[in-house]
């Protein structure tokens, strides 16, 4: 009998938790979306007393002991287990942290993000340097709270993806560092990049029309308006503010591709947290087990399916009707797939990005270990961008300033984007292997089997499992940085006849 109560409990708490946060959820959408610039202060106030109560509800003792003693309970079937260990490891962790410093930390993430917002619209890094140096004083404030094994990075690693640590990373992220850099010196000694230019693919795109297409394209992804929107902010994101309530956001830029592509990227997003299990809404098995898995589904969808010239077959004709472009699918998708230097991560090319992704995973190490400050990490910035872009970085805005991640404290959730199109590349090839004429359907406009095939195989088991036990549950393999490369190598291969 105390067995059920206990379930019953944990239960009850957890939906109060998630309840919580998705209303947090919802001050935070609105912060990047439409507050008032003159709203932040109070904002601030607001989100960290939404902490508080979150902080309060997850350390209850009641909650803890419960969840205690069921983690002691050989009697629970697997999905309780599951359950039960990912409730005890975040409890664990959050009484750890003193309740002052969690609504300390909330409150700077929320006045760093408006001065992160300021200096950029300024150009004045003086602005938010201040708030940097106090998020990075809290973030190793919180490394002593807590203690760590190995590198103090592995504390914030293991909080975006399970399991995962600094010296798992370093080995991965060599291998696919020296591959990039490998393909992308012969990229830029073939013919064909010494002689790339953009053609259709310009500034100049009417917002309005840039806006239309975008919406429809969710539309067609499988984002109805019934249970999802659209909206813009200065950098985008999704959230999942209920069961039936997605949110995405994009951005115009000068390149047209912008928008286009976050939109594809943020409706992955939101079509993972839609197709999560419905009668898991309120536990912490209804979400996603890690951030490089929910990058992997927006990854896949930008990348494998959105850069794809099956897409195009659909969707170019209702752009050169739109944009006033040449009929010439073959340039046009040449041209979205060009690889060049670029200053800016969410603008980058597929081989590029990654590059993007290591320079942020060297800098957040130093910064956790003290072998960087935060004084000099715009220059080590701006080395960085020149030894592996060639690119000598012109101001803080396109330099450490370009990412909102910094501003609200999000060190280790970078190596989640790389570790999600490794994931993406993986789960595709196992896709194509599964399923038949997938790109026929696709140039017809049907993502209907594209989207059941992930439904089954990885949403719907939201986080029954750990990353790497899903990774090799779906693909019969772990973590392999293999089928990325190879990946770039044949795509790439083509475009630039290498």
């Amino acid at each position: 009998m105390g067995f059920d109560k206990d379930l019953l409990l944990i239960e009850k708490y957890q939906k109060e938790v998630i309840l919580l946060g998705r209303i947090s959820g919802l001050l935070q959408w609105d912060t990047q979306t439409y507050m008032p610039k003159k709203a932040g202060d109070e904002r601030a106030d607001q989100l960290s007393y939404m902490s508080s109560m979150i902080h309060d509800k997850m350390t209850a003792d009641e909650f803890w002991e419960a969840v205690k003693r069921l983690h002691s309970n050989s009697d629970l079937d697997d999905r309780q287990k599951r359950m039960v260990e990912i409730l005890f490891k975040e409890i664990s962790r959050s009484k750890k942290l003193p309740k002052e410093f969690v609504v300390e930390f909330a409150k700077e993430q929320s006045l760093s993000f408006s001065a992160w917002q300021r200096a950029r619209e300024e150009m004045d890094a003086d602005i938010f340097l201040p708030h940097l140096a106090k998020i990075v004083e809290l973030k190793k404030k919180e490394i002593e709270y807590r203690g760590f094994e190995g590198h103090p990075y592995n504390v914030f690693i293991d909080d975006f993806e399970e399991g995962m640590t600094v010296e798992k990373l370093d080995l991965v992220f060599e291998k696919l560092k020296k591959g990039l850099i490998e393909l992308l010196g012969k990229i830029k000694s073939s013919e064909s990049y010494g002689n790339q230019k953009r053609v259709l693919a310009v500034s100049g795109f009417d917002k309005g029309k840039q806006i239309e297409f975008t919406n429809e394209i969710a539309k067609i992804l499988g984002l109805d308006p019934e249970f999802s929107r659209l909206d813009f902010s200065e950098h985008p994101f999704s959230t999942r503010l209920g069961l039936s309530d997605a949110r995405i956001t994009t951005n115009i830029r000068d390149d047209p591709m912008f928008s286009i592509g976050s939109t594809i990227h943020e409706s992955g997003h939101a079509l993972y947290e839609l197709g999560l299990p419905d009668e898991e809404n309120y536990t912490v098995i209804g979400e996603s087990p890690s951030y490089g898995m929910h990058e992997s589904q927006s990854r896949f969808w930008e990348n494998m399916i959105g850069l794809g010239k099956p897409f195009w077959k659909h969707f170019f004709p209702k752009a050169v009707n739109l944009f006033s472009i040449e009929d010439n699918i073959d340039l046009w998708h040449k041209e979205i797939n060009h690889v060049f230097p670029h200053y800016i991560r969410i603008e980058s090319d597929e081989v590029h990005y990654c590059l993007h992704i290591i320079l942020r995973y060297e800098l957040e190490k130093g910064l956790m270990d003290g072998s960087i400050t935060v004084d000099n990490v715009a220059e080590k910035w701006n080395e960085k961008m020149k030894e592996y872009f060639g690119l000598d970085v012109r101001n803080a805005k396109e330099g450490f300033m370009q990412d909102v991640h910094w501003s609200g404290g999000a060190f280790g959730y970078f190596p989640s984007y790389t570790l999600g199109a490794m994931y993406a590349c993986q789960f595709y090839s196992k896709m194509l292997l599964d399923l038949n004429d997938i790109p026929k359907k696709i140039k017809g406009g049907n993502f209907s089997n594209i989207k059941k095939w992930l439904n089954d195989n990885i949403h719907k088991e939201g986080r029954l499992y750990s990353p790497d036990n899903l990774i090799y549950k779906v693909t019969g393999e772990e973590i392999n940085p293999d089928f990325f490369i190879s990946y770039l190598k044949q795509k790439y291969g083509e475009i630039y006849r290498l």
